[in-house]
């Protein structure tokens, strides 16, 4: 039994005033209840009223928003380890190494180690600041910070960065006499966030041919 399009409509401006922040978020639920909707008001003789409040009851609709952003931020750090990774094979390689070699000429002709490394941990949660300003003003129409899949993904590469950059002068004194741990935070904390940046183009790639 398929519904109206008013009954499709009474869903959504339901769904509209739970404060649930994401577009796609609201589509998925709308999705979800009008399928339920239709199969419980098929099986049985509720009224599409009473099938509507027996769905919104079971689906918990703000829990089911925090699961779908648990789902998201736990899948774009799997793919960040998956393209960290690609970065020890084939071209990426290149990079690596130049990465390695920066960061040894650093090690063992700086004076001012601690604090050429401090500014540096500090570019990346900067570089990442441009998928929260600067491509959502040029990207209005796609509303890309209203999307969960966009905004689980930067959220979940902007904090463990902004995390390192922030914990940084916390350890600064044990990383003076331990060079090669700090050579090796370097390698992995820039691998991080080039890879974060990779995910995060082909992100709004996806976002862009969703909405367009």
């Amino acid at each position: 039994m398929r519904l109206a399009h008013y009954q499709i409509e009474h869903l959504r401006e339901y769904i509209d005033h739970q404060s649930i922040w994401y577009d796609d978020v609201k589509e998925e639920i709308l999705d979800h209840v009008a399928t339920a909707v239709e199969e419980r008001m098929a099986a049985g003789e509720e009224s599409f009223v009473d099938a509507s409040a027996v769905v919104f009851t079971e689906l918990k609709i703000h829990q089911f928003q925090r699961q779908k952003l648990k789902a998201e931020h736990i899948a774009t750090l799997k793919e960040v380890g998956s393209e960290m990774l690609l970065f020890f094979t084939g071209k990426r390689l290149f990079f690596t190494v130049l990465i390695v070699l920066l960061s040894g000429i650093m090690l063992f002709a700086s004076s001012g180690l601690i604090k050429e490394f401090g500014w540096l941990s500090i570019m990346g949660p900067i570089l990442l600041m441009i998928y929260f300003i600067v491509i959502p003003t040029y990207a209005r129409k796609f509303r890309v910070l209203y999307q969960s899949y966009y905004m689980s993904r930067i959220n979940a590469i902007y904090l463990p960065s902004s995390l390192v950059s922030s914990l940084f002068g916390w350890v600064e004194n044990w990383l003076l006499q331990q060079p090669l741990v700090l050579m090796t935070f370097f390698i992995l904390y820039y691998l991080f966030v080039t890879a974060g940046i990779i995910v995060m183009n082909r992100t709004l790639k996806k976002v862009k041919t969703n909405v367009a």
